[in-house]
């Protein structure tokens, strides 16, 4: 994350709120700042820019601005997946603000367009920019190849097709550096994305021919084969060819029929900690909510009604919590079904092929392994024939480099640190972190761990509930020194730094 903009350090605070302070290491007098442009930002709300507050203490004046239920979008990128059309949306809310900011007499090259210094609210057309009021000389205008970058960047976190997409797309449609053109471009990819364009258009292609074939079992052939052996189907389609399930002789007739027959075997996928306490809870909350009923309305019915539907969620609650939740997942493929018709008709020299070829796979295999055994094989050294050899585990060696340390239900655990940044949270299909803690209040990317020049930085990443580090709560986005032994709690579980 950068560290200066505009010359000016920035940290996060937290003071009746959570503050971004902009400050110089010198002190940043008022002959620096635009005195019009700081009355404006005084008297006007401007829309889409962070409430900006300037203390001076001792003629040293610092930045503050105001973060409160405002998210930075470099964090939401790693947690949240961004589209084309999201992307459009944040983007021509960003040009109708740098647009818009004449009309208070701001300069839109003294916004801060990097994705630390825009922060997001409820939606992504909800975005709040960082605005430096700062009397600074701009010989070049440097909004535009400010928002391409910006623009690159977001573009890294698409596909690798709507990259190669927009890239063109930037190149042809942005072409005119106005903020007039730029609307209308990003206006248009909202309405109408370039990748559902094309993939529309290939929809219109010719159709394809898709031939039936059966396996030739020396039987009559199926119905549909009579008349023509293809089928002329849509490109969009999905050919589904039939396939012979059952077949029946009475005599001398045969008969064939087909069906979509699918095997779904039983499984059960185990509960994760936190689902097993809530299905705990919940069949106690139910059957607590039966037997109230029983106390208002005692009977004998009723006695057994509830009586055997406690004990169903007893059954139910004991298959959740030590079998899991059950799973249907088909096993059994098309293509698996018409291999188990064709073995299903025994044929003697297809037997004895199927022998002979296992009997020569496994000589093979013999042969490989002998041919290969100095490869995994370690002689001892002639040198030390008479050394005696320890049998047996080796002693374990101790962790080297950085790492963390935690001990969950009484068992110990190491996790080295090996990424530069290295995350730590719930996590889900979307934002993968290196360290999952599986806990109720954990959020997705909870904090991370950043290596820098000067050593590791432990930084809260915008988490609901918040990290302790030493059992000092530490402010958003703001990165704090680890040392060895450090302990980092997040919710209920205690990681200890090493080094």
């Amino acid at each position: 994350m950068t560290q200066e903009v505009f010359g000016l350090r920035y940290e996060f605070v937290y003071r009746h709120g959570h503050l971004m302070e902009l400050f110089k290491e010198g002190g940043l007098a008022a002959s620096e700042l635009s005195n019009l442009q700081v009355r404006m930002l005084e008297a006007n709300q401007v829309p889409r820019v962070l409430p900006l507050d300037i203390h001076e203490v001792d003629s040293n004046i610092r930045l503050l601005y105001r973060l409160s239920s405002k998210r930075m979008l470099s964090y939401v990128l790693k947690v949240e997946n961004i589209s084309v059309r999201l992307l459009a949306k944040l983007m021509y809310a960003i040009v109708c603000t740098l647009d818009e900011s004449k009309n208070y007499m701001l300069c839109e090259m003294n916004f801060v367009l990097k994705d630390n210094f825009i922060f997001i609210g409820q939606d992504w057309s909800d975005v709040y920019l960082t605005y430096a009021p700062l009397d600074i000389d701009h010989d070049v205008d440097e909004s535009y190849p400010a928002i391409d970058a910006l623009l690159h960047k977001l573009i890294l976190h698409l596909g690798e097709e709507e990259q190669n997409q927009l890239h063109t797309w930037m190149s042809t449609q942005l072409a005119n550096k106005n903020f007039l053109t730029y609307k209308e471009a990003l206006l248009k990819l909202m309405d109408e994305p370039i990748l559902t364009r094309k993939s529309m258009s290939e929809t219109e292609s010719e159709p394809i021919e898709v031939e039936a074939s059966l396996p030739e079992l020396g039987l009559p052939k199926a119905h549909w084969k009579r008349d023509e052996a293809k089928h002329i189907l849509p490109k969009s389609e999905n050919p589904i060819l039939p396939k012979p399930d059952q077949m029946q002789t009475n005599g001398h007739d045969m008969k064939s029929s087909t069906s979509n027959l699918r095997i779904f075997p039983l499984s059960f996928i185990p509960l994760q900690q936190r689902w097993r306490w809530m299905t705990i809870a919940l069949i106690l909350i139910l059957s607590a909510f039966l037997w109230q009923q029983y106390l208002v309305y005692p009977s004998v019915s009723m006695l057994q009604i509830i009586a055997g539907t406690t004990l169903l969620l007893g059954d139910v609650g004991f298959v959740l919590l030590f079998l899991g939740r059950p799973d249907f997942t088909p096993r059994m493929n098309l293509n698996q079904k018409n291999s188990s018709i064709t073995h299903n008709i025994y044929d003697p020299e297809k037997e004895v092929v199927r022998e002979d070829a296992a009997r020569a796979s496994d000589l093979l295999d013999i042969q490989h392994y002998y041919q290969n055994l100095t490869l995994h094989t370690t002689l001892l050294s002639p040198s030390h024939s008479n050394a005696t050899v320890l049998l047996g585990k080796l002693p374990k060696q101790e962790p080297i480099g950085p790492r963390l340390e935690s001990q969950v239900e009484g068992v110990s655990r190491t996790i080295p640190i090996k990424s530069d940044v290295f995350t730590i949270g719930r996590g889900d299909s979307s934002s993968k972190v290196d360290y999952v803690v599986d806990d109720i209040g954990v959020s997705r990317i909870h904090a991370e761990i950043v290596q820098t020049s000067n050593g590791f930085l432990l930084r809260d990443a915008g988490s609901t509930n918040g990290t302790f580090l030493n059992d000092f709560p530490l402010v958003t986005y703001q990165g704090y020194s680890l040392k060895d032994g450090d302990i980092v709690r997040i919710i209920r579980q205690e990681l200890i730094f090493r080094l």
